[in-house]
């Protein structure tokens, strides 16, 4: 049982130091609390803040991955519109940080979420 759990957790490892590292600056509290409280009304385990939790991907996947085909779409546009909803109750300068931070991250996304 000692070995599997050492293998999953080398394999955890590997995957971790595999993809670049999350290094965004949050846009400000406001944002991260329409984020937060939107994508757990979706998804309860969400959590796109610890970078290296099991969850960390999938909730990202509801704000960047823009697969139509996939059965999470109409989910992943819940969230998006709830989302957008929220934040306009937000500081303007929150919501300019979130946009221009936005492509980034959605670029960061996809180079990345192939390695998990």
């Amino acid at each position: 049982m000692k070995f599997v759990t050492a293998i999953i957790a080398a394999a955890i490892a590997a995957v971790t130091s595999a993809q670049s590292t999350w290094d965004f600056p949050a846009e400000g509290p406001c944002v991260a609390a329409c984020t937060a409280a939107v994508g757990k009304s979706v998804f309860p385990l969400y959590d796109d803040v610890n970078s290296e939790g099991p969850f960390f991907f999938a909730s990202l996947s509801f704000n960047y991955d823009t697969d139509i085909s996939s059965s999470l779409y109409p989910i992943r546009e819940v969230f998006r519109n709830g989302n957008d909803i929220c934040m306009l109750g937000c500081p303007e300068t929150e919501q300019e940080a979130y946009r221009e931070s936005y492509f980034q991250k959605f670029v960061w996304y996809h180079n990345n979420k192939s390695s998990v």
